[in-house]
């Protein structure tokens, strides 16, 4: 078994505000690790089919030199002893201008050529699914490929408007006993489809299926290795891992006589698997979820005010930071501050009399006298003034907002 961590994509227009010098979306923190570590973390924790080694596959040189960083400061750093020295990280680069399609079948040559099973996973997956447990189902299915999928988030919703077709909506098809996928479809490429399209062959090999939207591809997979990577070379056009080589698979297990299935994986309700591919709300719930309800994520232990905060921060006097909230090094916080569920990054300073709530404050940002911050995420090194209000906000990195301003509902990005 080969682990292959895909860090390649575009970011939206809103987390594009947040990044500073082209830096990558993956390196934004969730919670208070960056997207990518959750990653690793979940390949790496693997023990009874344990990864012959993991391949991070890049979007450029700049991007892969950084990540080698971070890998080597999470060994360093690595208490659990998931990022154990036995288990090999590579991090290779692929141009920019590529697609995921293509960054997969760049790790081929990371792979040692007696793999049989390539375990697969987003940059930007966030979970705690025991993929030990996905590859049994992988196994035990004889499958040519597995497909987790997570029931979506309260806060994952898509935008409908009466008399017309869902924007974005995915669609997930399954057969009756959910041992198949038998459908992907919709998502990012589609605006609104009027109509799905189901292949008679699927219909008639399925005496019964079920189109579900409360499920969602959870961007996790075990795909066969030898026959994924001559998939790949022959059928160019496949550009996606989620939009055009999981589709393809499903269709063609009913298409080819003796074609291996499509298996389905379901997350289990309590598991937390998701995909952090915007701002808001998927960054910001995220990291606020994985601080409180699922806080076994970051793996730091809870205060007994059942929060997380550094012991480098200092707090002034009056000072509270309310359970399920969790604060990263090197932080001040002046007198009579309110933090209520939220994340606040390391290098942060907190003025006087400052409320937050629900909110996400990235590294470095600097928050002045008396200033109200709620359901926002300020990105990194960026300046509120004394007395403004963000309410439901997205100010990017080093954006400076000026005192006693009022933003609501806005995403702000810093000019070059």
């Amino acid at each position: 078994t080969h682990g292959v961590v895909l860090a390649f994509g575009a970011a939206d227009a809103a987390t594009d505000a947040l990044l500073i010098d082209n830096s990558s979306r993956f390196l934004l923190e969730c919670g208070l690790q960056p997207l990518v570590y959750h990653a690793v973390r979940a390949i790496a924790s693997m023990k009874r089919h344990a990864c012959s080694g993991i391949t991070v596959v890049a979007a450029g040189d700049a991007h892969a030199g950084v990540l080698r960083e971070c890998i080597a400061r999470w060994r360093a750093n690595d208490a659990s002893g998931i990022f154990a020295a036995n288990v090999d990280i590579d991090v290779i680069a692929v141009d920019e201008d590529a697609d995921t399609a293509r960054a997969l079948a760049a790790a081929e040559a990371s792979v040692d050529g007696r793999t049989t099973t390539l375990v697969v996973v987003h940059g930007d997956v966030v979970t705690d699914v025991a993929l030990d447990d996905m590859l049994s189902h992988h196994m035990c299915a004889q499958a040519m490929a597995t497909c987790a999928l997570a029931g979506k988030r309260l806060w994952d919703v898509v935008e409908t408007k009466a008399g017309r077709a869902p924007k974005g909506m995915r669609y997930v098809g399954v057969d009756a006993e959910e041992q198949k996928v038998v459908l992907l479809a919709g998502g990012e490429r589609d605006e609104a489809m009027k109509r799905l399209k189901l292949y008679r062959s699927a219909l008639n090999s399925n005496a019964e299926m079920v189109i579900r939207t409360d499920l969602t591809d959870a961007k996790v997979y075990a795909l066969e290795a030898r026959e994924t990577f001559a998939l790949l070379k022959e059928k160019t056009y496949l550009r996606s891992v989620q939009f055009d080589l999981m589709p393809y698979l499903c269709a063609e297990q009913f298409r080819a006589e003796g074609a291996r299935a499509v298996s389905a994986f379901m997350v289990k309700p309590e598991n937390y698997c998701v995909v952090v591919d915007s701002a808001k709300p998927a960054l910001l719930e995220a990291s606020r979820e994985i601080t409180s309800e699922f806080h076994h994520m970051n793996d730091k232990p809870l205060s007994k005010y059942d929060n997380v905060v550094d012991g480098s921060t200092v707090i002034g006097a009056k000072s509270t930071i309310g359970p399920g909230c969790a604060v990263g090094a090197q932080c001040s916080f002046n007198e009579k501050c309110s933090v209520k569920k939220s994340v606040i990054l390391s290098d942060c300073e907190v003025g006087a009399g400052v409320k937050i709530s629900n909110s996400l404050i990235l590294r470095g940002a600097q928050i002045g006298d008396g200033a109200q911050i709620q359901g926002s995420i300020i990105g990194p090194s960026a300046v509120i003034g004394a007395r403004a209000t963000v309410k439901d906000s997205i100010v990017g990195a080093q954006y400076e907002v000026e005192s006693d301003d009022d933003i609501t509902s806005e995403t702000l990005k810093r000019k070059d």
